[in-house]
């Protein structure tokens, strides 16, 4: 069976990667499919999984519908070539892929449909099925709801899929709970239009608090990485805190009991990160405007003597209500056979 994944996103490489492993361990013939955003395709390439890259991030809305325009082709062409006999992956060419072959096409996202107004529209509607959280909201296209009692960050930082190595912090000088980690989007994606992050002022006064720590800067699209991507889950691991307006390595944090703290218009409308922050305790999120209240938490948790006993304590009350998502994601497959 020709199985298709299309990557489009780091996130999507972690999200994915242990079940493609796991396919091509049982014979069967995964082919995965990628574009050119951040370090995805220096990902695929560390992991040894072979990969399509079939177009590069467009910077304006044209270019961006010209890059759907050919993905959706690219796309065919290959199931022409490789007949493929279902697809995952977060992308809409599958979902197109779907309306025009016999493909069934699975879309996991992890984001409420009213914060991808346009890519539900576009996506939603041509796909077999939409992969969501028990968490999010959702009013339309209830018919193709398959939902899962867990995290995308699970399929690949569960305990049962993820062990933190503490030798990787010598390749860095750093030592287990000395350091923070700052993590900053590019805020370019077309969902990002008049989101405000933590910039100008806001990290000013942030930086007054934390500048005694070794600071770990991590930025989107910035080619000069600090930490490589594929040692970045050993590092935030073993972190004391992070402090970013990236809502992927805030949920990445959160599922390893790393405490975190996000600075973002995005906060109170993601339900995922409503769950743990306000079931959990794991997260805190802050909107512009309250400065005053997000360095009060900073000041809070960093005089936390026992703060890293603490969110472990609440990682382990998390994980016993979520299921490890690469399991699911397996038990769906066969599900599917």
């Amino acid at each position: 069976m020709n199985i298709l994944f299309d990557i489009g996103h780091p996130a999507h490489v972690h999200l994915f990667k242990n079940l493609i492993f796991y396919l091509k361990d049982k014979n069967f013939n995964p082919i995965v499919v990628s574009r050119e955003k951040d370090v995805t395709n220096s990902l695929l390439q560390y992991l040894k999984i072979d990969a399509i890259s079939l177009s590069k991030v467009g910077a304006n809305p044209i270019l961006m519908f010209g890059e759907l325009v050919k993905r959706d082709f690219s796309i065919l062409k290959l199931h022409r070539k490789h007949p493929f006999d279902m697809a995952f992956g977060t992308s809409y060419s599958i979902a197109h892929l779907s309306a025009v072959s016999k493909v069934k096409s699975f879309i996991f996202e992890e984001d409420d449909d009213d914060i991808l107004p346009l890519f539900s529209a576009i996506t939603y509607p041509f796909a077999t099925g939409v992969v969501i959280p028990s968490c999010l909201r959702y009013q339309k296209w209830r018919e193709k709801r398959i939902i899962h009692n867990s995290y995308h960050e699970l399929a690949y930082l569960h305990p049962g899929n993820f062990s933190p190595d503490k030798d990787v912090l010598k390749k860095y000088g750093l030592a287990p709970w000395s350091y923070i980690l700052i993590r900053s989007s590019a805020l370019k994606a077309h969902h990002d239009t008049n989101i405000k992050g933590l910039v100008g002022k806001v990290w000013e006064r942030v930086y007054d608090l934390i500048k005694d720590f070794t600071l770990i800067t991590s930025k989107e699209k910035d080619p000069d990485h600090k930490i490589a991507p594929w040692d970045m889950h050993h590092i935030l691991y073993y972190s004391k805190m992070i402090i970013a307006d990236s809502q992927t390595m805030t949920m990445e944090a959160a599922s390893l009991g790393v405490p975190s703290i996000r600075y973002s218009s995005f906060v109170g409308r993601i339900s995922c990160l409503e769950e743990l922050e306000h079931r959990y305790g794991l997260t805190f999120g802050f909107r512009p405007g309250e400065d005053h209240e997000m360095t009060a938490k900073i000041e809070e948790l960093l005089n936390n003597q026992n703060l890293s006993d603490e969110w472990q304590t609440r990682r382990k009350t998390m994980l016993k209500d979520k299921v490890n998502f690469l399991d699911w994601q397996i038990n769906f497959f066969h599900s599917l056979l």
